[in-house]
């Protein structure tokens, strides 16, 4: 199949040098930012298949056997056998950007679905992208309070821990929160894992 067991990862990769790449060359002005990604991978055994109801018996890495009904979006269903792996993986990324006010954006958001190619096993790849903006109302900095403003008019107060760097930001600065969700599901060959 087209997809890897490492396609989520690339996608990650992508979107973080997409992130700094751009950080890199547009913000001009020292302003905080940070990443942090989390990826979860699991997979199941596929025990047996029934193809006229499109039951799917699965076995976990624990042992715990389950059912499910893959339904008619399931690309490639009659592509599944015994002993095949669903494997899964999920990424989430959160990325926060301090801007000056008035700076351009420097992300946007977005959703892809990626779907296996007809005839290769089934595959699913899919990342969500959404964007929350809003600017510093006020800033105490001795007790690390910050108010923060919504695009929607919503103000809320917010204590920031020890290593933020309130030093580098200002009233009017907007905070860019951008998550990314992504997740990966493919059948694998029993013997690629």
């Amino acid at each position: 199949m087209t997809f890897t067991k490492t396609a989520i990862r690339r996608a990650a990769v992508g979107c973080v040098l997409i992130f700094y790449g751009t950080l890199a060359g547009a913000q001009t002005v020292d302003k905080p930012m940070r990443a942090v990604t989390t990826v979860i991978k699991t997979a199941a055994i596929v025990e047996a298949v029934n193809k006229s109801t499109r039951e799917i018996k699965l076995i976990d890495a624990r042992g715990n056997r389950f059912s499910m009904i893959a339904d008619d979006s399931v690309r490639n269903f009659d592509q599944i056998d015994p002993r095949d792996r669903i494997v899964v993986e999920y990424l989430e990324s959160i990325a926060i950007v301090v801007a000056p006010a008035g700076s351009e954006p420097l992300f946007g958001e977005g959703t892809v679905v990626t779907v296996a190619a007809e005839g290769d096993k089934p595959g699913i790849i899919g990342v969500d992208t959404h964007v929350i903006v809003a600017t510093i109302a006020a800033l105490n900095r001795g007790d690390r309070l910050v108010t923060l403003e919504t695009e929607d008019g919503e103000v809320r107060t917010i204590k920031v821990g020890e290593d933020a760097h309130l030093d580098m930001v200002d009233v009017g600065d907007q905070v860019r929160l951008r998550l990314t969700r992504a997740v990966a599901i493919e059948v694998v060959k029993p013997d690629t894992d």
